[in-house]
This record gives structure tokens, C-alpha cells and sequence, in this order.
């Protein structure tokens, strides 16, 4: 049992941006320390690869179907889907804030809010702490702090929105930049610096859950030195699946922002992609390493449950796409890394996915885990490195402005099988092809793999009330 609990988020951060877990030249110290402390999960899947379904998820315990959070919504007016808004939890769903707050538990948030509940996260309870972007904001109007012009590292993309029609909107673009601020106005160091003074400050008399939901790497990739300079593009070495042809892929991705906005870029621009990304993950690690370091000096800070991974990740160049939204390994492969006081530690292998992480904190937290959320504890597979693990888990994705692009992931513990709402399907064996680059859907000699895998995917839609059949 744990007495507080530490939820890290970071924001559109890959499976392999991980220097413990990577062979790619990259400084993660903070992070290899928690791999190091910690069980790290290496077949863990995120339940949507947007940011405000995911979140919604993580927060509920639910399917981005289930609980009602489809898209981000950033479209006027609202896409309005079966007689909601899209982007909106159903009314009636509890959150792991909630839970918490109910259980006793002095409550912090630090970062970014994305989850659109109702009431909105803010307004659910009196929080001890709750600061977000816009505190940022104020931060730097308060002290004459100029920030870089977003719209210089956006590109112009046809967009589907909730009148079905496309309009163009502006999405954050490959290109890197340098930041005119210092790291220490940085948002990410504001945030970091707000999580450590609480844990400075919140008494020992209480139990606490601190959640510090990071935004880098997320682009723009706009950062300061040194971290802009820190990596040689050309020592980089890139995965094979960067800047490969999509031909094999869903169509239908082209007419979305990830092939949109990495469309006709060179492997050269794509090594100053990285370089930059690079530079991103370092500079958030150390604010990690913040946070980490201040929960270290309290005295209960072995007694606090840390968990970390992100929201989603990133294609990065990966079949030519750039951003999220495409339910491949670089968008849905996450890391989890989760530091018991029990002081476990090693890899696990079990699939798992976004859907289980509320249930374990709970758990761990001695906290009855409500009987609607979907997913299960990961305590057991901690406990024993051999225990079964789920045979199948799953992603889905619902659209950004409005529902569209429609994408379902059944990941097996050698095959995948993704289904998209063109008709594509595909089939990779992530064992010998972990870059998904020969689609083997259709294939005579995998045809019993790829129909059980279709199976799964229909039971699994039809447990947890999806709104399409995927076929």
C-alpha cells in the first residue's frame, strides 16, 4: 500500500525517447532513474493517440468510446455526435480526481488540462492546487516576458470539421526553433517548479496526489539552449520506417493532418526534426528530475506511488506522417514506468494499455476501484513477472475537430491488425517488422491470425458498447 501518489504525464513522448529503454544517442537521466527504481512496462498501449480522449481515459478508467470523450473538439460550433458534444465526457462519469478527493486526499494539479468533463476539472472540488497553462500565461505577462510567434512553426491543413466540410486550420509544423527565454521561463520549468514547491510545502500529516502533466515534447518544437544545439541531426540514427512510403497505408491518412503536415519532407529535414525532438525530451526530463528531487527530500517519499508515461506519441517522420492520430507503433507504444514502495523493479511484458492505470493507482492507494472502469490492476504483474497477462489489447481513434478517420487496433503479443474507416486493413508481425513497414493483411498463410485478431476486436467492441463495427 501506498500513502501518496506522483502522476507524471508528459506530452506526445515515443517509446524509444527513453535512453534505458532505447539505443538511440539520447539523455534521459531522470527518467532512466525511475526505469532503474521502477518496473517499467514494455508492451504498454495508450487507448487513443489524442491527446483529450486519452486523457479522458486515464481519468475514468474507461474507453475514449465508453466514456464519451471522442475528439478534441477544436472546432466552432462543437461536433455534436448522438446528441452530445464529441468532445465532452457523458455526464455522469466519475473521475480519478473525484474518487481521491472523496477518499481524503489533498489534491494537486500542475499542467495540462485536457480532460472536458462536466463540471470541468477545476470546478468538481476545491483543489490545493491547480495551476495550468494559463497560469503560465499570466506568469509571463506579469513580467514582461515575450514568448516566440506560434504561428511561424504552423502549416496550413485541410481540415474535416463538424459540419463535415473541411476548413483550413494551422497545426504545429516539423520545423524546429530556438526559444527567445531561458530554460527557467520555460512552461515546462513553471510547472515542474510549482509541483516541487508543494511537495515542499504540503504537510506529511496528510496523504497526497500530486498530478504533474508535463507539455513537452509536444510541438512546436520551439526550445532554448542548450538543449537546441545539444544534438548532431547527423548522429542521429534514424529508424528505417522514417520517411518511408505509405503507399500500403490507409488512404485516408493523407487526407488527415499526419500526412498532411510530413508530406514531402527529406530525410535531412527529418534528422533536424529529431535533433530538436531530442532536445525536447531532455530539457522536460530535467524538470522530471524537479519534481522527483523534491518528493525525494520529504520523508514520506518512499511511501509514495510514482507513475509515469505519456498521452500518446509521436510518428516523428514514420511512414511520412508527422504528429499523431494514426494508430501506429510510434503513436500508441508507450512507456510506463511505476515506482511501488514496495520497491519493486525489472521489465514486465504483459500488454497492458492506458485503460489500466487508474485502476492500479487505486489499488496500490488501498482505494476501491468502481466496478464500470474497464480496465484492470497491474499490481498482480508487478507482484510476479510470470503472471498471464491479457491476451489482446487495444487503441482506437474518433477524429480531432469532429468524428471522422475512424481507426480501431488490435494488438496481439506478436500481431497487430488495425482497421480504418476506408476499408484498409492491416496486418504486421511487430516481431520481425516492428516498424510496420509490409502490411501482411490478406495473406494467405496469416489468415487465421488476422481473422482471430478480427474476432477480438468485434468481441472487444461490442463488451464496451463502441459506437461502430469494425470489420
Amino acid at each position: 500500500m501506498a500513502k501518496n501518489l506522483l502522476w507524471l504525464m508528459t506530452d506526445q513522448q515515443r517509446y524509444d525517447s527513453i535512453a534505458a529503454l532505447s539505443d538511440l544517442p539520447i539523455q534521459t537521466p531522470n527518467l532512466d532513474r525511475l526505469v532503474a527504481q521502477g518496473v517499467t512496462f514494455e508492451r504498454h498501449y495508450g487507448a487513443c493517440p489524442l491527446c483529450g480522449p486519452t486523457r479522458a481515459c486515464l481519468h475514468t478508467g474507461r474507453y475514449p468510446h465508453s466514456c464519451g470523450s471522442l475528439i478534441n473538439g477544436f472546432s466552432t460550433p462543437p461536433h455534436i455526435f448522438k446528441g452530445k458534444k464529441a468532445h465532452e465526457l457523458n455526464a455522469d462519469e466519475v473521475l480519478i480526481d473525484d474518487i481521491l478527493h472523496e477518499s481524503g486526499y489533498r489534491m494537486a494539479h500542475v499542467g495540462v488540462d485536457h480532460v472536458q468533463s462536466i463540471p470541468r476539472k477545476p470546478q468538481r472540488f476545491e483543489w490545493d492546487l491547480y495551476r495550468t497553462r494559463a497560469d503560465y500565461s499570466q506568469y509571463l505577462r506579469d513580467n514582461n516576458l515575450e514568448s516566440y510567434n506560434k504561428r511561424n512553426y504552423q502549416v496550413a491543413c485541410s481540415t474535416k470539421v463538424a459540419s463535415g466540410e473541411f476548413e483550413t486550420q494551422l497545426y504545429s509544423a516539423p520545423n524546429p526553433g530556438l526559444h527567445p527565454l531561458p530554460f527557467e521561463e520555460q512552461m515546462d520549468y513553471y510547472l515542474a517548479q510549482s509541483a516541487a514547491e508543494f511537495l515542499e510545502t504540503a504537510s506529511e500529516d496528510e496523504p497526497f496526489a500530486l498530478f504533474c502533466f508535463l507539455w513537452l515534447p509536444h510541438p512546436p518544437l520551439v526550445i532554448p539552449e542548450p538543449y537546441y544545439s545539444m544534438y548532431d541531426p547527423e548522429a542521429i540514427p534514424l529508424p528505417p520506417n522514417i520517411g518511408a512510403s505509405n503507399a500500403d497505408k490507409a488512404p485516408m491518412h493523407m487526407q488527415h493532418t499526419p500526412g498532411q503536415v510530413g508530406a514531402n519532407r527529406t530525410l535531412a529535414e527529418w534528422r533536424e526534426t529529431w535533433a530538436a525532438y531530442f532536445g525536447a525530451v531532455t530539457l522536460v526530463d530535467r524538470c522530471i528530475g524537479m519534481v522527483l528531487d523534491a518528493l525525494d527530500e520529504r520523508s514520506d517519499g518512499d511511501d509514495t506511488l510514482v507513475v509515469f508515461h505519456p498521452d500518446h506519441g509521436e510518428q516523428l517522420g514514420a511512414h511520412s506522417y508527422f504528429q499523431k492520430m494514426v494508430c501506429y507503433e510510434e503513436s500508441i507504444h508507450l512507456p510506463l514506468i511505476i515506482r511501488t514502495p514496495e520497491g519493486d523493479q525489472g521489465r514486465r511484458r504483459q500488454l497492458c494499455g492506458h485503460v489500466d492505470i487508474a485502476p492500479t493507482m487505486l489499488d496500490y492507494l488501498d482505494v476501491e476501484v468502481p466496478k464500470r472502469m474497464q480496465g484492470r490492476s497491474l499490481r498482480s504483474f508487478i507482484d510476479d513477472p510470470d503472471a498471464e497477462g491479457p491476451e489482446v489489447v487495444f487503441s482506437e481513434y474518433n477524429g480531432n475537430c469532429c468524428v471522422a478517420w475512424l481507426q480501431r487496433a488490435a494488438i496481439g503479443e506478436r500481431y497487430k491488425y488495425k482497421w480504418s474507416e476506408d476499408g484498409t486493413r492491416e496486418l504486421y508481425d511487430l516481431q520481425e517488422d516492428p516498424g510496420e513497414l509490409t502490411n501482411l493483411a490478406g495473406e494467405s498463410a496469416l489468415a487465421d491470425v488476422e481473422q482471430h485478431l478480427r474476432d477480438e476486436l468485434r468481441a472487444w467492441q461490442e463488451e464496451t458498447g463502441d459506437f461502430i463495427v469494425a470489420e
